[in-house]
């Protein structure tokens, strides 16, 4: 077999920009105090990773052959199956994601929405109550798939994270994607980095708060003395 294409740059770029938001979102919520006003960009890190989660919807539907969901595959028996022989045997070869890496994506595109709701209030006490939960369901997440990536280096000698940076795998040449798609990548590039740009720029330290660019809707980044409500939606008209 030799080195085929797989990842586009605009799935490669997701993925390092989407780790890097949890990265920081994370590490600020477990070491920093809530009441600190570093804590406020624990939440702007989560709205970021929530917002580059949305991108990412787009590209499971229209995007590379294996950027698409439903190439994804996470059947539990294929699951079940592959972790099986990723600890006793020698793995089946996946152009794509493996079972392992589909489904900690998977859990991972649940769990940020999930930690959005139950941070900001949306929810309701009952959510919140539940969001460390699911900050350390999520932690726990990225671990195992670190470790599975590092298992299946050492164990079956292939280097599948360094396909992130590349964007080339062993395989088929059949089962190879048609270009790097620089155009899109660049696109995305600049959608993302103006957007975020914008939602920090609508940060207000002093209050606590955030206006969400594009939608009008401010959110309550912690506690704030004057404002308790939580979050609210702009009144200015």
């Amino acid at each position: 077999m030799k080195k085929i294409l797989v990842w586009d740059i605009p799935a490669r770029l997701f993925h390092f920009a989407f780790a890097a938001s949890l990265t920081a979102a994370i590490a600020i919520g477990f070491l920093v105090d809530d009441d600190s006003p570093l804590f406020q960009l624990h939440m702007l890190f989560g709205i970021v990773a929530l917002f580059l989660l949305l991108i990412r919807l787009i590209m499971g539907i229209v995007g590379s052959r294996y950027s698409r969901f439903s190439r994804f595959p996470v059947h539990p028996r294929e699951v079940v199956s592959y972790l099986f022989s990723a600890v006793l045997s020698k793995t089946k070869t996946y152009a794509g994601n493996n079972p392992g890496s589909a489904m900690a994506a998977v859990l991972m595109f649940l769990l940020v929405p999930a930690l959005f709701i139950s941070g900001s209030g949306y929810g309701g006490e009952a959510l919140e109550e539940v969001h460390e939960t699911f900050a350390w369901g999520l932690l726990a997440v990225i671990v195992l798939h670190l470790a599975g990536l590092a298992w299946h280096t050492i164990r079956h000698r292939e280097n599948i994270s360094l396909a992130m940076v590349t964007g080339k795998k062993e395989g088929k040449e059949e089962d190879a994607i048609s270009s790097h798609h620089p155009v899109w990548g660049l696109v995305m590039a600049i959608v993302a980095g103006a957007w975020i740009a914008l939602l920090f720029a609508a940060h207000d330290p002093q209050t606590a708060t955030v206006k969400i660019p594009g939608t009008g809707v401010t959110v309550q980044l912690g506690e704030n003395e004057s404002d308790e409500g939580g979050h609210d939606r702009d009144d200015d008209d």
